[in-house]
């Protein structure tokens, strides 16, 4: 059955409320207020995190991207930095021993011996830049060490003398008092205890060819005052490596069968002024001593150079034949050469 509500006064539905029995208790009342006053203080505190949240949010993540930008930044300059750092430099070859056994390259003979790094030509054996000796000026010591240079590079290095053994260019360069002295010694030949043109100049044995790599030197030039008045010295310690070729490179083992080596220590002197004879003026060789390694025995005892493989030794000399003044010019003159 349905009931209808009766025409009259007006029931407001928040008026039934009020007139609930809970409501109209006091004590309900204030607690429910102290409830609601709570819930809404938890709820802002509650809103108030959720901002802090969403304001730590992005610095948080800009904190991330900057520590990112960061490790990015140090490991480019690591690559970078590792990148440009130069490559292991090799150790030097020693410098007063030939590998006894090693591989052998036609294109690159000098690997494995104090040549090494050695200069092509004359341009290893170098002098201080000249400067006034004694009653000589500057450009007096720069002429000399320019006569003795020629000099070295027309006894050691042309080809007239190694391959030709023509001496006349090498005789040119002296004093005509010292030309005659000379033509006769370079005419002769070798012998034991005897200077003869071996002694002043290199000369290839016959059949024999030197790589294109050519001969290498290492040395220096010292000037300082003669012991006669318009005398100047200079005193010349150096040492000549040459690359012999091989028809049958397959066969080596060791780079001095084929690299032979010339150690010297000589004087040139340069006469001028009045004091002296027309004659006697310019370029003198005032003695000197010389030792060979790594090369042809018989060839040697006819005053020729000729590589090891050609005619070596019988056996090692008792450690001479590496002494260092053999590839070292700051050290005397072996004096033995590993023929005997």
């Amino acid at each position: 059955m349905i009931r209808h509500r009766p025409w009259g006064k007006h029931v407001d539905d928040d008026n039934l409320l009020d007139s609930h029995p809970d409501l109209m208790d006091p004590e309900w009342r204030k607690h429910a207020q102290t409830d609601a006053w709570l819930g809404a203080k938890k709820d802002r505190k509650q809103f108030r995190k959720q901002q802090r949240r969403s304001a730590r949010k992005p610095r948080r993540r800009w904190w991330i991207f900057a520590v990112f930008v960061l490790i990015l930044a140090v490991t480019t300059a690591a690559i970078v930095y590792v990148g440009r750092r130069p490559a292991p430099v090799a150790a030097p070859p020693n410098p007063t021993q030939v590998a006894q056994f090693a591989h052998v390259d036609l294109a690159r003979p000098y690997d494995g011996t104090p040549a090494q790094n050695w200069p092509k030509g004359l341009d290893g054996i170098t002098s201080p830049a000249a400067a006034p000796v004694g009653a000589f000026k500057a450009e007096a010591v720069a002429d000399a060490y320019a006569k003795t240079r020629q000099a070295i590079t027309a006894a050691r290095l042309d080809p007239a003398v190694l391959f030709s053994h023509d001496p006349k260019a090498f005789l040119a360069l002296f004093a005509p008092d010292q030309r005659e002295q000379l033509a006769p010694r370079l005419a002769g030949k070798a012998a034991k205890d005897q200077a003869g043109f071996d002694s002043y100049l290199t000369e290839i044995a016959d059949g024999y060819h030197l790589l294109d790599a050519g001969p290498r030197t290492f040395g220096t030039l010292t000037a300082r005052a003669g012991g006669k008045p318009g005398e100047l010295t200079v005193d010349a310690k150096y040492v000549v490596a040459y690359a012999f070729d091989n028809v049958h490179p397959e066969t080596l083992t060791s780079p001095n069968q084929i690299v032979s080596f010339l150690r010297v220590d000589e004087a040139y002197v340069v006469a001028t002024g009045s004091r002296v004879a027309k004659s006697s003026q310019g370029l003198w060789l005032d003695g000197g001593q010389s030792a060979t390694s790594s090369v042809g025995c018989a060839a040697a005892r006819e005053g020729f150079l000729a590589p090891g493989y050609a005619n070596p030794p019988a056996g090692p000399s008792a450690g001479d034949q590496d002494a260092p003044g053999y590839y070292d010019p700051k050290y005397p003159v072996p004096t033995l050469d590993g023929c005997h």
